[in-house]
């Protein structure tokens, strides 16, 4: 086993190794999510054209929307078949809904068919969302040499053994008509304008994949490595569940992709923006946890690789914390809170103290730096200088309130902050969330809570 102290040091070296990644409309490095919501499904508007049509009784405007109708109609026929392909594991078939005349991208879509080969799929759809959702240059129509329809299409998955709720994944498709019958044609057109479709583990390269007693690991690379992260999160999820207990699946799926700039490709990121992060984790905040849609715990081999083995420990098992939390992690949750909390899930049982595991915080305190009061949400994003202090700050909170209250009344807290609200019941803002949690909950306040936990700073300081 490593040696806690340096263990510590490294896991904190590497900050923010342990932090969510939120995108509701882009990746943030807060307290979140990364949420693929479909737009509402609607039918484009029919296009208003003047004239009269030659059948008599009918508008112009009404053979228009017919005509976007049918090829509606026969976009939706095609990808049930390219989707009914990927289930059966027909490559033909798959094959058949590429467009014949552009050799590449056939290449480049049957490369992904063989690359989800081993991945156990219980469900995998499209939904159109928007019909005509980006323009094509005259020059692209023109290398087409065919009539062609571009869409915002939602490809919905599952993972069999883990989502109850698809992950939902927008994808910007062109489909081109040839000899009466259309071709999906490409997948990267929309991006000239911002519509970019998200690369998934299988766009990576072959996925090999590893089923632990409680986890499912999707990977880029041997099937020893692969087993390898499969072994830690199975040894993390029952940490967690002694914690939280077992009011979640108890189980987690975890990405490995082959290589840094890969991870921040499946992140929509730039390549260098998560050299120093190990692990995020991605999924729906605050869903309901009979149908929360899938988190991910989406690893960084490069940074994975420089920890020891207790700090694989720590930030598997924190990252596994905000999945079985995710169900009560809402709006309005401070991030010190969920944060903190699974920093104490991550080092329970370690032996870290203050002076091992917050050293930053305690050169703080004990030069008489001491905080005011709880970090806000903003203290945790990758900017602020003072990060680590953050973390150590919501890390020493929970810490306290499960030493002096009970481990129960921490997770009782975290619940009752985020307990859903009834319908027509405004969202509450974090600080009174917060506030009658703790009176409900520990019996006190937020200010009484702080002063208290100013105390216990200076005191475990030193």
């Amino acid at each position: 086993m490593d040696d806690p102290n340096r263990a510590a040091r490294r896991i904190r070296s590497l900050l923010p190794v342990l932090i969510v990644v939120c995108a509701l409309a882009q990746l943030g490095a807060v307290l979140g999510v990364t949420r693929f919501i479909a737009d509402t499904v609607t039918d484009a508007p029919p296009r208003a054209h003047s004239g009269a049509s030659k059948t008599p009784g009918r508008t112009t405007a009404d053979g228009d929307e017919q005509h976007a109708n049918a090829r509606r109609i026969a976009i939706g026929a095609l990808l049930e078949r390219r989707a009914g392909a990927v289930l059966s594991r027909d490559r033909e078939a798959f094959t058949s809904t590429l467009d014949p005349q552009n050799a590449e991208f056939r290449q480049s879509q049957i490369g992904v068919f063989d690359n989800i080969a081993e991945v156990p799929f219980a469900g995998w759809e499209y939904e159109v969302v928007t019909p005509d959702a980006f323009e094509l240059s005259d020059a692209r129509k023109s290398a087409l040499g065919a009539p062609v329809l571009t869409a915002h299409v939602d490809l919905l998955y599952r993972i069999t053994g883990h989502d109850v709720a698809a992950v939902r994944v927008p994808q910007y498709l062109t489909f081109v008509l040839r000899a009466g019958t259309w071709y999906l044609a490409a997948d990267t057109d929309g991006a000239a304008t911002g519509m970019r479709t998200p690369a998934q583990v299988w766009d990576l390269g072959p996925v090999t994949v590893v089923q632990g007693t409680h986890s499912t690991v999707l990977g880029i690379g041997t099937r020893d490595v692969i087993r390898e992260f499969a072994d830690i999160a199975d040894k993390a999820v029952p940490r967690v569940s002694a914690v939280w207990g077992e009011s979640w699946p108890g189980r987690t799926v975890v990405v490995v992709p082959g290589t840094q700039a890969q991870m921040a490709r499946l992140l929509g990121a730039e390549p260098g923006k998560y050299a120093k992060i190990a692990a995020v984790t991605t999924g729906e905040r605050g869903a309901a946890a009979d149908a929360a849609a899938a988190d991910r715990v989406i690893v960084n081999p490069d940074a994975f690789r420089e920890l020891g083995d207790l700090e694989r420990r720590v930030v598997m098992t924190h990252e596994i914390a905000h999945v079985a939390s995710r169900a009560f992690t809402r709006a309005w949750t401070p991030t010190w809170l969920s944060e903190g909390f699974a920093d104490y899930v991550g080092y329970l049982d370690s032996a870290q103290t203050m002076r091992t595991a917050a050293p930053e915080l305690r050169r703080d305190v004990k030069a008489g730096k001491v905080p005011e009061r709880l970090p806000a949400d903003a203290s945790f994003e990758t900017t602020q200088e003072d990060l680590p202090q953050a973390y150590e700050m919501g890390w020493l909170a929970c810490k306290l309130i499960a030493e002096r209250w009970g481990q129960a009344k921490l997770v009782d807290l975290y619940r009752t902050v985020g307990a859903e609200r009834p319908p027509g019941v405004d969202a509450p803002d974090s600080a009174s969330a917060l506030a009658s949690a703790m009176v409900s909950v520990l019996g006190t306040n937020p200010d009484s809570f702080t002063r208290t936990w100013l105390d216990y700073l200076r005191t475990q300081a030193g």
